[in-house]
């Protein structure tokens, strides 16, 4: 498909884009849920999307092929920022699991869920925002010293192409249109 990446990183950074134009739609997303706007299953869709585009697909790739290929090249796990990246992947999980349990109990009528969803989404958003901006500026050019052009991006595609990447970027333009962006 787009073989036009350089390096692994190059990959990673384009995905970041497109995460972070999902992350801004959340604040959207909210208010025309709580203002009916917006069904309970169309905030569903926009957490299903950051939880297969984003962590299954984008963070697969950084802990399936990236961080282990630094890890060989002498990056420390413990030490660096492997495993804080790593343990925010994890930390986005449970918020946005958490964000989803909220959204089904606010849709089955409780109307106190809608807080709890608020709280889960907002927290994942500067969670991610501060997340990216960490991998784009520190991990990603050590990534750029240690991993040679063109290493581990075979695999990235194969992943992508797997989990039809493409499908993902047409999600992303229709979850854009319901927030009423463009």
């Amino acid at each position: 498909m787009h073989h036009h990446y350089k390096h692994l990183a190059d990959m990673l950074v384009e995905d970041h884009d497109h995460i972070l134009e999902a992350l801004d739609l959340i604040p959207a997303y909210l208010d025309k849920l709580s203002q009916g706007e917006l069904e309970p299953r169309d905030v569903e869709r926009l957490i299903e999307f950051l939880s297969q585009f984003a962590d299954r697909c984008h963070h697969g790739k950084e802990e399936d092929i990236l961080f282990p290929m630094m890890e060989r090249r002498g990056a420390g796990f413990w030490e660096g920022p492997l495993g804080v990246m790593t343990c925010e992947h994890g930390m986005g999980r449970y918020l946005l699991r958490n964000a989803r349990n909220s959204v089904r109990r606010y849709a089955s009528g409780d109307g106190e869920a809608l807080r709890a969803l608020r709280h889960y989404l907002e927290g994942y958003r500067r969670l991610l925002s501060q997340h990216i901006d960490k991998e784009n500026n520190i991990l990603f050019p050590m990534a750029r010293q240690l991993v040679g052009e063109g290493e581990g991006l075979e695999e990235a595609h194969r992943v992508e192409e797997e989990m039809d990447h493409e499908s993902y970027l047409r999600e992303l333009e229709e979850l854009k249109r319901l927030a009423g962006k463009r």
